[in-house]
């Protein structure tokens, strides 16, 4: 009988092992490892485009530049004022010029292509019929195509692929508070 109950020990169950919580985090590593790489790889491509800058073609958008520098926002302002027949015209200035409404964006434009930040900040008079400061805005959006044909254009003299160069993006902020002129 002794070898009877040898047996029956020999086949009861064992005590169950415990369950590890940990996870095995080899996998993320790996994954996470392999995006930084990538990133690595694709910022100096991304940035490449945003290099360049062209400078005003002619005298009045020389003019325009050497008034608005760098380092200074670009703030186009937008008034109105009565003309020669009584009836309220918009004004639309940069600094101390006054722009033209026919060549308004490409003169924005222009101006912005020499400018490393795309940003235009429009200002209107609290008075300012909200029409003209909407033409303000879309002026601003306007100048983002003159920007990105002056660019393609740059790139084609250059004998870069024109359809590799990125589109820059013009940005037109509303300001809602009077920015102070100098």
């Amino acid at each position: 009988m002794a070898s009877l109950s040898n047996k029956k020990r020999g086949f009861g169950r064992k005590p169950k092992a415990s369950v590890s919580p940990d996870m095995n985090v080899t996998p993320l590593v790996d994954v996470v490892l392999v995006l930084l790489i990538i990133f690595m790889v694709l910022a100096p491509v991304v940035n490449a485009h945003y290099l360049g800058r062209l400078p005003p073609p002619d005298d009045k958008d020389q003019q325009l530049a050497e008034a608005n520098p760098d380092n200074l926002p670009l703030v186009m302002r937008v008034t109105e004022r009565e003309g020669d027949s009584g009836q309220i015209e918009p004004v639309f200035s940069v600094g101390a010029i006054e722009l033209e409404r026919e060549d308004a964006p490409d003169r924005l434009g222009r101006l912005l292509a020499g400018r490393a930040d795309k940003v235009i900040y429009v200002d209107a008079a609290n008075e300012t019929d909200y029409g003209y400061v909407l033409q303000g805005m879309s002026f601003a959006k306007d100048a983002e195509n003159v920007v990105n044909d002056l660019v393609r254009e740059q790139a084609r003299d250059a004998g870069q692929d024109v359809a590799a160069v990125a589109s820059l993006r013009v940005t037109a902020v509303l300001v809602t508070r009077e920015i102070p002129v100098d």
